[in-house]
């Protein structure tokens, strides 16, 4: 189902000069660790401006480490001891200062905190920038009515978890802030410049005033065990969110994962490449204000709402995601999916391809050549070139508010049940020319593949719903199988697109029966199919076959076919099922 959003950006036609600049804006120059992150960086090309499709890699920012954002053996490093007893602090070293129950840090170094501080603050203030290491040996660090460590100022903290240490870090559920105009810090630990969280103990954060962890520039994250607590966002970082290893488990009232620079040229970045994230989410569990790449790891996600949204692109090229909750489980302008294993459970759209302009309902046939598209972005964009994407949607299982390209890869979408949405449902094209696709779900709106595609497809539109469980066997003229899928819900429509198929061939698609290959997802590998029905013989006299019962049939107007003018009311007309009925109407 699409939404009539309203932009705060000029759009997306700039994606790739938005892209590039962020870049170039946010990539770190220290010295890197080449086992870190994709070697990728992203060239200023005409992609979006031109209509021509990205690459995964066009989609991909560079991320850096520095040597120190790996953990480092602190002992020799003659730090300075932090021993928190209540109220107060004891300092052995220098650049440290304890008054009260603030303990404040104004030089550069090492400093190793032990011990509880019942009411306080551990205070980072080093005017020449210096890089300070805080080494959490067992601490526990609460504060009543502001940020438990606040980095003021600083060229980069870094918090180090020594292994077998359990720390935590929590804030009060007000602040007390100095005058009215001030509103930050705003989390259990704020920082205003970088900040590295590595290591392999464990850190708890509890945020209950409003976010976990905040830093107004870079935030990464290379080792460590993370239990994280927000009242609002559990980690935020405004230019970039970076993860390459370590274990998170976040609970957040707001959004798990979130950038927040939206000033169009340096938009903020998301980065996963790897680690394992556990997100439950009361809005998005993954929210980037730019770009979001995934690359490995594992990533499971119970999302309010979206479960991975972008303002500008995604891009999935590695990796586990498990979204099993969201309302629109994959949203942004342009999604590439180039690898790695991605599912989607989705109470709206499973991937909604949108700008987030106001665009309007029309447009060109469904599978067909379209008419006058007058209010669809067209820079919007589909892309699978690979990996395995499982789509179960109540709404739209594959939305573009554009067009859709699919070169590789396996797709399996268990659309909607009723018939105001679609399993597959773009404006624009959807060309596909390599992969394997199977798409089930309500007749109302089916949309086969576009006839500007190469690899051949068969739309079935069947005369009433089918079971779910039902399996569907489709094979060729010779035996070999095609199709072997269970749809786990009750459908009337199947669309099948596959390598092994081709024009002017001759297949048989079967009901029923048993398989002893092997299944993933509703979707059978190898074995012997058998004590199956008939269906219907047919066969692919075009690159797109739309069937019945009783055979091949015509597309129906609007899907599958030239569209109508939707900017004059024509386009998306609704099919009604073999045997009569009237059409229904497309909701938006």
């Amino acid at each position: 189902m699409k939404k009539l959003l309203i932009t705060k950006q000029a759009g997306v036609v700039l994606l790739c000069a938005v892209i590039a600049s962020a870049c170039s804006n946010q990539t770190d120059t220290s010295t890197s660790n080449t086992e870190a992150s994709p070697t990728v960086s992203v060239q200023p090309t005409a992609t979006a401006a031109s209509g021509v499709q990205a690459t995964s890699t066009d989609l991909i920012q560079k991320v850096e480490y520095a040597d120190d954002d790996k953990y480092m053996d602190w002992s020799a490093s003659n730090p300075t001891e932090i021993k928190l007893n209540g109220t107060t602090a004891t300092i052995n070293g220098s650049g440290a200062e304890a008054k009260e129950s603030t303990v404040s840090i104004t030089a550069a170094g090492t400093y190793v905190v032990s011990g509880k501080l019942d009411n306080g603050q551990i205070a980072v203030n080093v005017k020449d920038e210096g890089i300070v290491r805080l080494v959490l040996n067992g601490a526990e660090i609460y504060n009543s009515n502001t940020s438990a460590i606040f980095v003021e100022e600083a060229g980069k903290t870094i918090i180090s978890l020594p292994e077998g240490t359990t720390n935590l870090v929590s804030d009060g559920k007000t602040y007390v802030y100095p005058d009215a105009s001030t509103d930050e810090p705003n989390s259990a630990i704020f920082s205003k410049d970088d900040l590295t969280i590595n290591g392999t103990g464990k850190l708890v954060v509890q945020g209950n005033y409003n976010n976990g962890i905040t830093s107004k520039d870079k935030l990464k994250i290379t080792g460590g065990t993370l239990d994280i607590h927000a009242v609002d966002d559990a980690l935020m970082g405004r230019d970039l969110v970076a993860v390459q290893e370590g274990s998170m488990t976040i609970e957040a009232g707001g959004h798990g994962i979130k950038t927040s620079n939206d000033t169009e040229g340096s938009e903020g970045y998301i980065d996963i490449a790897g680690g394992s994230l556990n997100i439950n989410s009361g809005e998005d569990a993954l929210h980037s204000s730019g770009g979001l790449h995934v690359n490995g790891g594992e990533v499971l996600i119970n999302a309010g709402d979206d479960g991975i949204h972008a303002e500008v692109s995604i891009a999935i090229a590695g990796g586990t995601i498990d979204i099993a909750n969201s309302n629109e489980g994959i949203e942004a302008p342009m999604v590439v999916i180039s690898d790695g294993k991605t599912s989607v459970v989705s109470s709206d759209d499973g991937v909604n391809i949108s700008s987030g302009d106001a665009e309007t309902a029309g447009g060109g046939g469904l599978g067909g050549p379209g008419g006058n598209q007058s209010g669809t972005a067209s820079s919007n964009k589909l892309t699978i070139s690979g990996g395995n994407l499982t789509v179960d949607s109540k709404g739209d299982g594959l939305d573009s508010n554009g067009s859709i390209a699919m070169t590789g890869g396996t797709v399996i979408v268990n659309g909607p049940i009723e018939n105001g949405n679609g399993s597959l449902d773009y404006d624009g094209t959807f060309e596909m020319t390599g992969g394997f696709l199977v798409a089930a779900g309500s007749y109302g709106m089916a949309q086969a593949t576009s006839e500007q595609s190469t690899q051949p497809g068969v739309l079935m539109i069947y005369s009433k719903a089918q079971q779910a469980g039902a399996m569907v066997h489709l094979e060729d003229s010779d035996g070999n199988t095609v199709l072997t899928f269970t749809p786990p819900k009750s459908y009337q429509s199947l669309f099948v697109s596959s390598p092994t198929m081709k024009k002017d061939a001759s297949y048989t698609l079967s009901s029923g029966g048993t398989s002893t290959g092997s299944q993933v997802n509703g979707l059978y590998d190898g074995g012997e199919y058998q004590g199956g029905t008939k269906v219907v013989d047919f066969t692919t006299s075009s690159v797109i076959t739309w069937l019945s019962e009783s055979g091949v049939t015509a597309a129906r107007s609007g899907m599958g076919g030239p569209g109508g003018n939707r900017g004059q009311g024509g386009g998306r007309g609704g099919m009604p099922p073999a045997g009569g009925g009237e059409p229904l109407q497309r909701t938006q």
